[in-house]
């Protein structure tokens, strides 16, 4: 089975968002700075056995030549670390209560923890860090307590971490805190050594997956595809998806396998077990490789947690859960269609799937697959789906649970397992296996079946189109430069001679501590957060660095937003930064910093950010090497508080744009920019050869949607610069389809009649 390979490669949580399981809420420890934890020589940290790491390696490595089993990366350790047991406790002169514990498992390359007892009183705050305080989670408040009262809290590099919780002395009452869980990683998953000394090299399993968004993959079902995290040491991959009353009800498919590392034994369990693991489970959405060709990492900082099981059938692996909370608004899920009607699905069939923790894949299936039996020691016969060979693509440890889906967009089925390969760039030419979605759909017990929940007012719906919350007012987002140009490198500019060997856009001898992008729309717009590319770097040297939004009819006028940056995952490689450019072996990352309210931005606006002078701290943003022609977005504010373009910069005049990303929508209430009669994008319908005809060429490459009056969507096309037509599938006559044109930074929309 395709689950619990190199697991937990990021878990990294949302600062100050709705929704309250497992999401930190920002803050600094009060002891960071000078903690009696910090260092080994001091008291109070609880040492963890030590185990036999050969033993453990020569067991992961039969189990992985096993078709249906993953890859372990941690050792877990069952604790009974309790508050007001363990540790050190100090009152300070406020009367504020603070707990402390270290723990240490020598050779850990990082630890995460189950919290078995979380209750916490408005006002306490909990936080986690390393020793050399390069890594620092937090905080967790009242506002992460949940029915179940756990807490499954993210990896933290190094082998020795600090638990701080800290409590008002007027608080309501005293919290309750035990850790059950201590899980040591012993496989290096948050990439502490360089690429090529690692176990597990992405570049040599992976190379016939593409990275979704550099495929054919359509946009929406990509945003519906998950990365679940279960227990703190193994992963899968799971569906947002649909039922019939489009009310965003937080529902996951997956396989049950994911949560019974058992069944392989032919071990079923009962319903408390599956409570317990779900209750454990973290989905992160949105983790995409954003730069085509690069190893970039995608943004993990958009996740939700802790889940109940709805739908557990053992004999068919398929797995039903709901989370407490449902994805906040800027995380822009869709929630996946789904089809029972055998009879109507269509090739090609595509795959969208999480391999061992990384950044979301893609693969293609061009035949139709035939209904058999997979495992029948296990699982009912006649319940899977055989793909039985990649076009593109295959899976891996870790993709088990991802969905299968067909031409029109329906989810079809979940992946089980199979023995599907990357041969250099080619898939192996084996096959895989995925419970089939509409042998779940009914069972003998009603509580126990996917109609239940996903159908509940009895429709007797057969096929399903998904559902985009946002149709009517969609994100956008926007970029002033194609990341992905000159074969896919995002590069950066800087010069030792003229920044004294540091960073034209960061730290220098110069004294700059202050840069901006510059912001062009059509529309006034709600702005959500900003997404940043930066190099490695530890994650104090973004301690003392502002997100700022500026408006401005010329320059950066008027502050009218702030927010500190606190970016959630770090490359570990070394405590001296290291800056490289995005073609060596390091790993650059995505970051967002979300708004705690939306601010709402005219048609120009900049984004900004401010750093701390240091000779240290060399903070950087990624910015684009541009050609002489290029026009340019970037700014500076001189050495005399002057705003400046980069390109009139006395000292280095550079053309360029930031690697800088708003995430927004239109607040004017419209759906998008409306197309009217005789504007350059009108769009002309041919219903009888299906043919939709753009008015022009496309002067750059986007994408195409038609959607129904209700919001499903119809239909999803890539276009191609240069692209005039487009030829759509067929529908009932009569059929009303709203069309959406997205090309870099606008966005276009019309009716058509079918």
């Amino acid at each position: 089975m395709k689950n619990r390979i190199n697991v937990i490669l990021l878990l990294c949580l949302i600062i100050n968002q709705v929704v309250e399981s497992q999401v930190s809420h920002g803050g600094i420890p009060l002891f960071l700075e000078s903690s009696t934890l910090r260092s080994s020589e001091k008291a109070g940290f609880i040492e963890m056995p030590a185990f036999d790491l050969d033993s453990v390696l020569s067991s992961d490595e039969v189990t992985g030549r096993d078709s249906w089993r993953g890859y372990q990366f941690a050792h877990k350790f069952y604790t009974h670390i309790e508050k007001g047991k363990d540790g050190i406790e100090t009152i300070l002169d406020d009367g504020t209560k603070v707990w402390q514990v270290g723990i240490r498992s020598r050779g850990a390359y990082s630890i995460n923890l189950l919290f078995t007892q979380f209750t916490l009183p408005q006002g306490g705050r909990l936080f986690i860090y390393n020793e050399d305080r390069s890594h620092v989670i937090g905080a967790f408040d009242y506002r992460n307590n949940s029915p179940g009262k756990i807490l499954p809290v993210q990896p933290v590099a190094g082998e020795a971490i600090i638990v701080e919780y800290s409590e008002p002395a007027d608080a309501e009452f005293e919290g309750k805190l035990k850790i059950g869980e201590v899980n040591h990683d012993y496989r290096d998953l948050l990439r502490s050594r360089e690429p090529g000394d690692q176990e597990f090299n992405e570049a040599k399993y992976f190379l016939c997956m593409p990275d979704v968004l550099c495929s054919e993959g359509d946009e929406a079902l990509i945003r519906a595809t998950v990365l679940l995290v279960i227990d703190g040491y193994y992963t899968c991959t799971g569906t947002l998806i649909n039922n019939t009353e489009n009310d965003e009800t937080p529902y996951v498919l997956t396989a049950v396998h994911c949560l019974n590392g058992d069944l392989e034994k032919g071990i079923y369990k009962g319903m408390d077990h599956y409570v317990t693991q779900a209750g454990t489970v973290i989905a992160f959405f949105n983790y995409n490789r954003p730069v085509c060709g690069s190893n970039m990492k995608g943004t993990e900082e958009m996740s939700i947690a802790v889940a109940q099981p709805k739908v557990i059938i053992e004999k068919k692996d398929i797995a039903l859960l709901e989370f407490h909370e449902k994805p906040p608004v800027y995380y822009n899920a869709y929630y996946a269609g789904w089809s029972i009607d055998t009879d109507k699905y269509m090739p090609p069939y595509t795959s969208m799937h999480h391999p061992a923790a990384s950044t979301k894949r893609y693969g293609l299936f061009a035949g139709n697959p035939e209904l058999v039996s997979f495992k029948n020691n296990l699982f009912d016969r006649s319940t899977h789906l055989k793909i039985s060979s990649w076009n593109i693509g295959s899976t891996h440890g870790g993709s088990s649970g991802s969905p299968l889906f067909d031409s029109n967009q329906f989810l079809v089925g979940s992946l089980s397992g199979g023995s599907s390969a990357c041969t250099g760039t080619n898939p192996n030419g084996m096959s895989d296996f995925y419970a089939a979605f509409f042998k779940g759909w009914e069972n003998e017990d009603e509580s126990n079946q996917l109609k239940t929940y996903l159908d509940p007012n009895g429709k007797g719906t057969k096929q399903l189109d998904g559902f985009d919350p946002y149709l009517e007012n969609p994100f956008i987002r926007v970029s002033n430069a194609d990341y992905n140009k000159a074969g896919g490198l995002l590069a950066t500019q800087y010069t030792d001679t003229l920044t004294n060997g540091l960073f034209l856009f960061g730290n220098s001898k110069r004294n700059i501590v202050e840069f901006a992008e510059e912001f062009n729309l059509k529309s006034k717009s709600d702005l959500y957060g900003v997404y940043f590319f930066m190099p490695n770097m530890p994650s104090s040297y973004a301690s003392n660095v502002k997100i700022e939004v500026y408006s401005g009819t010329q320059s950066p006028e008027k502050l009218i937003a702030e927010k500190a940056f606190l970016p959630k995952y770090y490359g570990y490689t070394s405590n001296n930064f290291s800056f490289k450019d995005i073609t060596t072996n390091s790993y650059p990352t995505e970051h967002f910093v979300a708004f705690d309210n939306p601010v709402r931005v005219g048609e120009k606006f900049f984004i900004a950010y401010k750093i701390e002078y240091s000779n240290t701290k060399k903070f950087v943003i990624h910015n684009i090497k541009l050609g002489e022609e290029e026009s340019n977005t970037a700014w500076i504010k001189t050495e005399q508080g002057v705003w400046t373009p980069a390109s009139n910069y006395s000292q280095q005049p550079v053309a360029t744009s930031l690697a800088i990303q708003p995430l927004l929508r239109y607040n004017d209430g419209t759906f998008i920019p409306t197309v009217k009669a005789g504007n350059e994008n009108t769009l002309q319908y041919l219903r009888e050869e299906n043919t939709l005809i753009l008015s022009g060429k496309l002067p750059e490459a986007g994408f195409l949607q038609v959607y129904s009056v209700s919001g499903q969507i119809i239909q999803k096309v890539t276009l191609r610069k240069g692209q005039n037509s487009v030829v759509l599938k067929p529908q009932n006559s009569g059929t009303i389809g709203i069309v959406r044109i997205l090309r870099g930074n606008e966005a276009y929309s019309g009716k058509i009649l079918y």
